[in-house]
């Protein structure tokens, strides 16, 4: 570059600010509302934040321009720190300034942000705390603006009936006031709740309603946006369902005057994002109608304009793989897989924050890529004949779903620290009787991984994950009924398909034990309650069963008998508006007869300060905790219940590290009265990661709450069996859940099954 150009430049830019700095508010806010409108934030946040400076603290334009930048703060590098600042100053002027029309604005978009923020309990109360308030403004724009977010909050809840209906006065209400942008994403959100129900014709409507809206509107940025996020809508729906749009318009046919408009846009801006965006989800179209050598193409465009774009990058790379992998090109699937993962793990975190609903982002868009390349693995040694082969691509394929597992517990405890660097695997620990299961649940099969002391067994098992989805889901529920038999039909299919193809191999190589490893929505299930129809027994009858997220997620260690310390509490009352559990206190008791070496904190005693102060001054080696506790879809609402207060899994987790003569884990953390959320895979994951976040080597707690009485009598048992040395925990447990199914009262599954040890079972 000569020197003169140089000198051009400077004096051109100096030019530039100085007209900046010379502009009206006015005139900024024009000026920055066009580099709004071209997807060019950082240049927007410039002139608006030069337009505040110039503006009066208290007026309407300084309010307003506060509002915009945090919006647009909000779309730049994830900056919601900043975005959150910006709209507690515009609360601050909103309350100063005595106009309720400001404060409900300003809530309005802070119950959205902290949506964003992955804060959904402050959402909802941001948010239903001033929904009275705005609705007695008599302003219809805010109220519809206002209950779009609240809208927004029930879908991520899942509770899509009442979204529906917020989203239906919002629809209403921008109808009246023809307010065309808010109709839109009304509609939008509308269509997603619907296709969430699986009401696809409902869905395609309001897909229609909005796309026939959104070519109204003038070009710009949002307006690309606005059509890929209905493409990405229509694509969502299936290609066995009605084959039409209102019954006239294909499906196909619809989606291409969507991307072909953001593809002329993303040109007009010369914007690389759209243009990534726009053939990728062209090639997405194309290998939905089988023109697999135009989705490669498209998608090989996404990828070139993505470069520079790792959140797209690994997104089209999968895709590249996964129409490869259709075409049977399983190297170069395999090739494409591995380079979506290489670019994907250093931004999985990344990835999620700043999405409404991070939990389905990950699903969607980050768990496929590992199976994928599991899959193909998976299917390459199914048909390899070479022995060291087959091992090696099984032992790839158990690897890949190992970091997603690892991935997942990160993700739902918002912790990258909460999976350790692994040293060992459990396969450094299979004994002559100890087998690990890890079955892989994929869209037309079921892999079965059996890991025996000489290397790793394959079986396929040709079931539908939709067919196996359902028939965990109706086991879940109906196992907890103790009124009926309902659950053994599926208690039958499950061992049926898990379990049969295994036995012949189990009994040869003489096991006894069975270190599970759930996969996905199995880790809803107990175990122990499969049922084989041929001798009419179940599971727990055969095996000692033990639950682990994750191979590399558990440190096998054989549990030493002598002298061992324990840390006894519990609730027997009624406190914080939770039933009593009278059971308790002859539970503790009981238990308290087993050990010489124990410390009782129950009721009263039983605090967030006295367990606390306990656990500083010795090492116990098992935690007891006999009270009520759940684990439910967000870490943050997870707890066990004190007398006074509630121990959040943080909580815990401190609690555990306090400490100063702790330089062991904790054995043994015992949760004797907890549930999860009844069938909730991702609820499951709190309970599965328990034992992990709180730094104890296994955890053993109930999948749903059991009567207190067999609760009471099971734990009990658990630990007069575990006196005996020559018995594993896996073991004390299996015989304490056979001695109460053997009573009568208690032969059910519903009260003996739902007891996991989770981690390490020695």
């Amino acid at each position: 570059m000569s020197r003169l150009f140089v000198t051009s430049f400077l004096l051109s830019l100096t030019f530039f600010y100085n007209v900046v700095a010379a502009s009206s508010p006015a005139d900024l806010l024009q000026q920055g509302q066009y580099f709004y409108q071209r997807g060019e934030f950082v240049q927007a946040i410039s002139h608006w934040k030069t337009a505040l400076a110039k503006t009066q603290p208290l007026s309407r334009q300084h309010f307003n321009t506060l509002i915009r930048l945090a919006r647009t703060y909000q779309r730049v590098n994830n900056n919601y720190t900043t975005a959150y600042a910006t709209l507690q100053q515009a609360l601050s002027i909103a309350k100063q300034s005595g106009i309720p029309a400001w404060e409900v604005l300003a809530r309005s978009y802070l119950g959205d942000l902290l949506l964003v923020m992955q804060q959904p309990d402050a959402a909802r109360t941001q948010l239903e705390t001033h929904l009275p308030l705005a609705r007695t403004l008599g302003d219809s724009l805010i109220l519809a603006n206002f209950l779009n977010n609240f809208g927004n909050v029930f879908s991520v809840d899942q509770d899509y009936a009442s979204a529906l209906s917020v989203y239906q006065e919002v629809i209403e209400i921008a109808i009246r006031i023809d307010n065309i942008a808010l109709l839109i994403q009304a509609l939008s959100n509308q269509a997603q709740a619907f296709l969430k129900l699986d009401n696809v014709v409902d869905g395609k409507t309001s897909i229609e309603k909005a796309f026939a809206l959104v070519s109204q509107l003038p070009d710009s940025y949002d307006k690309a946006f606005s059509l890929l996020n209905l493409g990405q809508l229509a694509l969502r729906i299936p290609n066995n369902s009605p084959s039409s749009i209102n019954h006239q318009t294909s499906i196909s046919n619809f989606l291409f005057p969507i991307f072909t408009q953001v593809l002329r846009l993303a040109k007009q801006y010369q914007n690389k994002r759209l243009l990534s965006y726009a053939n990728g989800f062209l090639g997405q179209l194309y290998e939905r109608q089988q023109r697999y050598t135009q989705a490669l193409q498209s998608t090989s465009k996404a990828i070139f304009f993505a470069q520079s774009i790792p959140e797209l990058l690994y997104f089209w790379e999968w895709q590249q793989g996964h129409i490869l992998q259709t075409q049977q090109n399983l190297a170069g699937a395999i090739k494409a897989y591995q380079r979506a993962l290489a670019y994907l793990q250093p931004i999985h975190t990344e990835l999620i924050i700043g999405q409404r609903n991070a939990f389905e982002i990950f699903y969607e868009r980050i768990r496929p890529v590992y199976y994928s390349l599991a899959d193909v693995l998976l299917q390459i040694a199914a048909t390899t004949s070479s022995p060291r082969k087959k091992a090696k691509l099984l032992s790839q394929a158990r690897d890949t779903v190992e970091k997603l597992k690892t991935a997942e517990l990160q993700n739902y405890f918002q912790d990258e620290c909460v999976a350790p660097t692994p040293t060992t695997t459990l396969d450094d620990y299979i004994t002559p009787h100890t087998a690990v299961f890890y079955p892989i649940l994929l869209p037309e099969r079921a892999e079965l991984l059996l890991s025996l002391h000489d290397g790793i067994h394959q079986t396929v098992i040709p079931v539908d994950y939709k067919v196996f989805k359902d028939t965990v889901v109706k086991f879940s529920r109906n196992v907890q009924s103790t009124i009926e038999g309902s659950f053994i039909n599926q208690a039958k299919l499950l061992y049926q398909w898990l379990i049969a193809p295994q036995r012949a191999k189990l009994a040869a190589y003489n096991i006894n034990t069975l270190v599970i490893v759930p996969d996905s929505l199995l880790q809803t299930i107990p175990m122990a309650a499969l049922y084989d129809a041929n001798d009419k027994t179940f599971l727990i009858e055969h095996f000692a069963l033990a639950t682990t997220p994750g191979l590399t997620l558990t440190e096998p260690r054989r549990l030493s008998r002598k002298n061992m310390s324990i840390l006894l509490s519990g609730l027997s009352k009624s406190v914080q508006g939770f039933p009593p559990l009278p059971n308790v206190i002859k539970e503790v008791n009981t238990i308290d007869n087993f050990f010489k070496n124990s410390t009782v904190l129950i009721d009263q005693a039983f605090s967030v300060n006295s367990i606390n102060l306990a656990m500083q001054k010795k090492p116990y080696e098992i935690i007891h905790i006999s009270s009520h506790g759940q684990f439910v879809r967000n870490h943050k609402d997870s707890f066990l219940l004190t007398y006074d207060d509630k121990l959040t899994m943080e909580r815990l987790e401190n609690l555990f590290k306090l400490g100063e003569l702790r330089t062991e884990k904790v054995e043994l953390l015992t949760l004797s009265a907890c549930q999860t959320a009844v069938g909730d895979e991702r609820a499951a994951l709190g309970l599965a990661g328990v034992a992990i976040k709180a730094g104890a080597r296994s955890a053993l707690a109930s999948l749903w709450f059991v009567d207190d009485s067999a609760t009471s009598q099971l734990i009990a048992q658990f630990y007069q069996q575990l006196q005996n040395p020559t018995l594993s925990k896996a073991q004390a447990l299996q015989n304490a859940q056979k001695k109460l199914a053997a009573q009568w009262k208690f032969r059910h599954p519903a009260y003996w099954a739902p007891f996991l040890l989770i981690g390490n079972w020695l």
